[in-house]
């Protein structure tokens, strides 16, 4: 065995090599972000990681939905426990049957941790690798050394202690004409990637296949640009986006001598979607095939192995387990957890059936991935040409921008390869696959895609999830947006709903005409809710520049209902073309039937009263306390909630809140401690003290943790109530002595 290598001198080479990688790069400014066609796509790109249980019947169910899936390459881990356990038994199966298998070896945590500086534990890791070796290598495509080497905490290697195991490894595979893969970096940290691939080259040799896993869930799209490597004021300059890190990645390791790139897991967890959608596992397919389809029309990628197979946490089988896995997947995806019969295949199941069947052994011929929010690519397969399109999060565009002229002779696909009937109006954030029998001509440019409106700027909120027909609207007047039922049409809607009808029709009911009006309409529709704003004094300057108030309703109400959030349901919003922040606009609302606010019941509670139309106090205090909560951790802040801004709806399955007035809101991806104090402190002005410590302990008890300065923030917002009440009514008086 080969001597141990020397810590200090180690770590100032890689130091070193991290220094001259990044001022030789330029920090790989000459390096683009858009595809670069043409990029052959082959049969082998898509892989999956793969794990079994106990049962061995599992093991049938893993190959079955391997065919189904149409995959043939797979991934999985195997470290000191596999041999004799269930981690040998599916390998053996799947080689049985088979499958190409990069197997990525590793020794357990405890043992990486003490590999630098401990005999045995490299004795013993030499003795795994040499039987694994023996054993496989006949019959494995390539051995994989090490899982997440740049996690400490998650694998236990330090990069000695990774390095010592590829001292050991790599010589050995020589013996058996292996092909190595590693080092297994986790997401897009390349200063690791350069040193360790350099310092592995000393050490023997670079692997023939470079690994990463390339997650982007943290920067939550596809293709959204990293805004985490240099702040958020970096993000368009360096525009790091997954096709730019990906060559990244690839250019180091070519740079040694690893001339090809694999990314070896990648997913989107479901528990953390769920914070930003209602609909996390429909999302979880969006995102996965947003993904592929980058990633093969990228050209940097040699395969891409998707994240665990079955797993409730990010599987696209559900197991149907809530048990927490004993490992992070991606550094050991060590066994399925849950009961065959439990197992449910995921809309992420079959949107990679899709794009397996329909992605593989193509060519890609254009890539675009644009600033404006639009995604577009073509790729060519046996003189037939497949568009795939979609916007970012939250928009839509409607389809006829990109294709003005009639379509003929096509077939369209939803992302789960549901055959639609017609081609849909509006591209949204769930891809649609537009297959023409031909090669086509005229398709749509680059240059145009790129040309089109920018959605960021135009700033209409859309959520393909919302399950109703949506219409953006101009006419010489008015612009804005309406969704209603699919069952209706777009005459009926504007019919009732432009802000001439609006005028016209006789209120149900008024709740407010001063600087802003609030009424009910009756449609053939339902009851609706009209507010009409209208920006007076210093407004009219303030708001100026600003969006109007009916669009920013309109955008909060649709991007709060996507996150589990009640509102009342948009209907329409309308505002001028020119100075729309300050001339009359409208937001109409479904009327809440029955609705009640909590300034009522806090009212009641203040009146000693029993309880509220039959209903326990401290039950309505638990309600609002927990929907304020849970409101704030799927990020949305009101930033006006005072007690009438919150209504209740008495339903079969229990009390229902609903945010109004939400023209203020922010609806961001994280609320940190100070901003949601500003919430808080404004629920609980009403209340008396005790009734506020009474709220305030229900929503730390379902926020799991304490709520530091809670009570200052309240004595605060008091103090600055009277206040201003002092100051006013001071006014008032020496106005009436003067006048």
């Amino acid at each position: 065995m080969k001597e141990n290598i020397n810590p200090r001198q180690t770590w100032i080479r890689m130091v070193t090599e991290i220094i001259r990688g990044l001022v030789r790069s330029r920090l790989w400014s000459g390096i683009s972000s858009e595809s670069s066609p043409p990029v052959e796509v082959p049969n082998d790109f898509f892989g999956i990681n793969i794990a079994t249980s106990d049962d061995p019947s599992c093991d049938d169910y893993v190959v079955k939905s391997l065919h189904e899936l149409g995959l043939r390459h797979v991934r999985m881990n195997f470290t000191y426990e596999s041999f004799g356990g269930n981690g040998q038994r599916l390998l053996d199966r799947v080689l049985a049957e088979g499958f190409d298998v990069l197997l990525n070896v590793f020794p357990p945590l405890e043992g990486a941790a003490s590999l630098a500086d401990n005999e045995n534990a490299a004795q013993h890791w030499q003795d795994f690798v040499e039987k694994v070796f023996a054993q496989y290598h006949q019959q494995v495509m390539a051995f994989e050394i090490g899982s997440t080497s740049n996690r400490q905490s998650w694998s236990g290697f330090s990069p000695i202690s990774y390095l010592r195991a590829w001292q050991i490894a790599s010589p050995l595979a020589d013996q058996y004409d292996i092909t190595l893969a590693g080092p297994n970096v986790s997401d897009f940290e390349p200063i690791y990637n350069m040193a360790y691939l350099k310092e592995m080259k000393r050490l023997h040799k670079v692997p023939a296949i470079h690994t990463d896993n390339l997650f982007v869930e943290r920067v939550i799209e596809p293709e959204a640009y990293d805004h985490r490597v240099f702040g958020k004021r970096a993000t368009k300059i360096l525009k790091l986006n997954l096709t730019k890190k990906a060559r990244i990645i690839a250019a180091i390791g070519k740079r040694l001598g690893a001339l090809q790139t694999f990314c070896t897991y990648n997913c989107w967890t479901v528990k953390r979607l769920s914070r930003r959608t209602t609909d996390p596992e429909q999302k979880q397919a969006d995102y996965l095939t947003r993904y592929l389809v980058i990633s093969a029309a990228s050209g940097a990628l040699e395969k891409v192995y998707w994240g665990a197979l079955i797993c409730k946490r990010d599987g696209m089988i559900d197991c149907g387990s809530d048990d927490y896995p004993d490992y992070e997947n991606v550094t050991y995806y060590r066994q399925v957890r849950g009961e065959v019969q439990s197992f449910r295949n995921r809309p992420s199941f079959y949107a990679y059936k899709f794009v397996v069947e329909q992605l593989s052994n193509t060519r890609s011929v254009q890539g675009v991935s644009a600033d404006n929010g639009i995604n577009h690519f073509i790729f060519e397969a046996q003189q037939q040409e497949i568009h795939i399109a979609w916007c970012k999060d939250g928009y839509s565009l409607p389809i006829t921008s990109i294709y003005s002229e009639q379509l003929e002779n096509i077939t369209v696909f939803d992302l789960l390869g549901k055959k639609l009937v017609e081609l849909p109006s509006y591209i949204t954030e769930q891809p649609i696959f537009i297959r023409f029998p031909a090669i086509q001509a005229m398709r749509p440019s680059a240059e145009k895609i790129n040309s089109l409106i920018d959605l960021n700027k135009q700033n209409i909120a859309f959520s393909a999830l919302a399950h109703q027909q949506f219409e953006q609207f101009s006419n010489k007047d008015w612009k804005g947006a309406m969704m209603f039922d699919k069952a209706l049409s777009v005459d009926q809607v504007t019919k009732q709903v432009l802000p001439e009808q609006l005028e016209q029709a006789t209120p149900d009911k008024v709740f407010r005409d001063s600087r802003n009006k609030v009424w009910n309409i009756q449609s053939d529709f339902g009851m609706l809710t009209v507010k009409l704003n209208r920006a007076k004094g210093l407004k009219k300057l303030t708001y100026r520049f600003a969006e109007s108030k009916g669009k920013r309703h309109w955008n909060n109400a649709v991007n709060m209902l996507r996150r589990g959030i009640n509102t009342p349901q948009p209907v329409a919003y309308f505002e001028r073309h020119n100075d729309s922040g300050i001339e009359e606009n409208y937001y109409v609302t479904q009327f809440l039937v029955g609705a009640f606010s909590a300034r009522d019941v806090f009212t009641s509670i203040n009146n000693g009263e029993a309880d509220f139309k039959g209903i326990a106090h401290d039950h309505l205090l638990q309600v609002i306390a927990e929907f304020t909560c849970e409101m704030h951790n799927r990020g949305v802040l009101h930033r006006d909630l005072s007690s009438g801004n919150l209504l209740l709806v008495q339903e079969e399955e229990g009390i229902k809140p609903y945010l109004i007035d939400i023209g203020r809101a922010r609806v961001r991806n994280h609320i940190n401690r100070k901003t949601r104090l500003t919430d808080v402190m404004r629920i609980c002005y009403k209340l008396s003290w005790d009734h506020r410590e009474q709220m305030m302990a229900y929503y730390i008890d379902y926020l799991g943790r304490e709520l530091p300065g809670w009570r200052f923030a309240v004595k605060r917002y008091v103090f600055k109530q009277q206040s201003k009440r002092f100051i006013k009514g001071n006014i008032k008086r020496a106005w009436k002595k003067l006048f």
